[in-house]
Parts: C-alpha cells; sequence; structure tokens
C-alpha cells in the first residue's frame, strides 16, 4: 500500500508550535512526519501521503477529532488512529472503540512515551481490533 509519498506520521493539531514540536520529535526517531492543521487539510493530505499512523487532537477548528477519526478509518482502513485532548467531555472508550481510535492520549503529551507508542504502531501496525483501544495517560504535569 505503501507509495513514494507514504509517511509514517500525520499530525493533526491546531495550535501550531504544538504541532511542529511534536513533529519534530517524533521525526527525531527516523520516522516520516506530516502535519495538518485542521480536519479539512488533513482529509486532503491523507490520500498522497497514507499515514500509517494519524495522531488527532480531539478540537479542532472545523470538525472534532472522532469526526475526522471516522472519515481516516474509512479512506484508510489500516491506519492506527492516536486521538489526543486535554478535555475528554463526552468522550468514552466506547466512542473510541467505534469510532476506531486506537489509543486515547491526555495532554499534556508526555513526549517519550508518546513516541515509543506511535514508533510501534508504525513498526508493527494497530493491535488487533478485539483490542484495539487503550489510554496512555500522562498524569499531572506530564512532560513535553
Amino acid at each position: 500500500m505503501a507509495n513514494a509519498s507514504s509517511c509514517d506520521v500525520l499530525i493533526v493539531e491546531d495550535d501550531m508550535i504544538q504541532c511542529e514540536e511534536m513533529a519534530g520529535f517524533i521525526a527525531r526517531a527516523g520516522l516520516l512526519v506530516e502535519m495538518a492543521y485542521n480536519g479539512s487539510s488533513a482529509l486532503r493530505r491523507v490520500a498522497a501521503v497514507q499515514p500509517r499512523v494519524a495522531l488527532l487532537d480531539y478540537n479542532l477548528p472545523d470538525m472534532t477529532g472522532v469526526q475526522l477519526a471516522e472519515q481516516l478509518r474509512a479512506l484508510l482502513p489500516e491506519v492506527a488512529i492516536l486521538m489526543m485532548s486535554g478535555r475528554i467531555d463526552g468522550l468514552s472508550e466506547t466512542t473510541l472503540r467505534e469510532s476506531g481510535i486506537t489509543v486515547f492520549v491526555n495532554k499534556p503529551l508526555p513526549l517519550g512515551p508518546l513516541r515509543q507508542a506511535v514508533i510501534k504502531l508504525v513498526r508493527n501496525g494497530p493491535p488487533d481490533p478485539a483490542l484495539r483501544s487503550g489510554w496512555l495517560a500522562a498524569g499531572v504535569g506530564g512532560t513535553r
């Protein structure tokens, strides 16, 4: 499925500084990273870059991360999707599972564990659908 313009990770985060910080940190692991700052631009890019992992902010200016995840899942059934947010209002494990979200990450993001999770997903692909959903918690005062 990979092609010449494929990437390992697509990060969709409307905070440009935070997006670039995450992209730089993940890219230092030798992964090819693309960025988008809203859901619409992510959907336009996804066909061209065919990411193996999508790291989505929940609160985007034009749609929620869950809405974006559902559209990404339809376009790329094999993509591993990580959702991140500091606010989890209305997000349940059922919502995550039904949207095809592999892992939820609390903000502030622990960049080291996040990078390790992304590397594992890039190398191994998403886990078995029965084991897909999970939570990666930064705890209070997670490092950035």
